[in-house]
């Protein structure tokens, strides 16, 4: 009897020891997750706000670019509605600052720094908004297809603009950089240009590449704006 209750008494210890053992592995186990999730929601926080910064610049960058795109088109419109005989009424200066803005070549470049490193690490896998991390994704490609629609109308307008308005205008009278430095010593006749019907032309033309780029970059812009919308909800719950 004695015997059999030293070895009940060592099987309640063992077993009393084991248990401690377990209870002390699963409450490291459980610090150890919660360390973890701590870390993960902290590289998820950092992530979320660099992107809110990055793509808020973004916001602005193509709310620029699409006033100056405006700017283009109301100028472009002047001179497509303007006759010859208007066109006798106004000043140089005035028909050398609307040509000026016919000819903006505004492009949209946009900060991708944080969303790269984010899909780098992986960290973007943290977010656990599949829309927003959807949307991440297929943001560079929404854009490279902004930025060739960009290029390809750069490349007609450089093929068009000089040859049609070099016999009649010199460049350093309506590109505005030269305005306050140089002025050409050379006449210009921008009425001669506004009857020219190859002018015409280029002009129904940019008008055309401009509301396009404008469509592609409102898209881009939509795009942009959502992405915002669902990084402010995603901050907001890690609060």
């Amino acid at each position: 009897m004695l015997a059999e209750n030293k070895i009940n008494r060592y099987l309640l210890y063992a077993f009393g020891e084991i248990v401690l053992v377990v209870i002390g592995i699963l409450i490291a186990l459980q610090v150890n997750t919660w360390s973890e999730n701590q870390k993960s929601h902290a590289k998820k926080e950092a992530l979320l706000r660099a992107l809110s910064v990055e793509f808020n610049a973004n916001l602005k960058q193509l709310d620029s670019v699409n006033y100056f795109n405006a700017r283009v088109v109301q100028a472009t419109r002047k001179f497509f509605v303007l006759t010859l005989e208007q066109a006798k009424q106004v000043s140089d200066d005035s028909l050398r600052i609307w040509l000026s803005e016919t000819i903006y070549l505004w492009t949209f470049d946009p900060q991708n720094g944080a969303l790269r490193s984010g899909i780098a690490s992986g960290d973007v896998h943290l977010i656990q908004n599949d829309t927003l991390v959807n949307l991440l994704f297929s943001w560079q490609d929404v854009v490279a297809d902004a930025a060739e629609n960009e290029e390809r109308h750069i490349n007609s307008w450089l093929d068009n603009a000089n040859r049609i308005m070099a016999p009649h205008v010199r460049k350093v009278d309506y590109e505005t950089w030269f305005y306050d430095s140089s002025k050409s010593k050379f006449s210009s006749d921008y009425r001669a240009l506004v009857g020219d019907p190859l002018f015409e032309d280029f002009l129904a033309e940019r008008f055309g590449q401009i509301l396009d780029a404008m469509q592609e970059l409102n898209l881009v812009r939509s795009q942009n704006v959502r992405i915002l919308e669902l990084i402010a909800r995603e901050l907001k719950a890690t609060q």
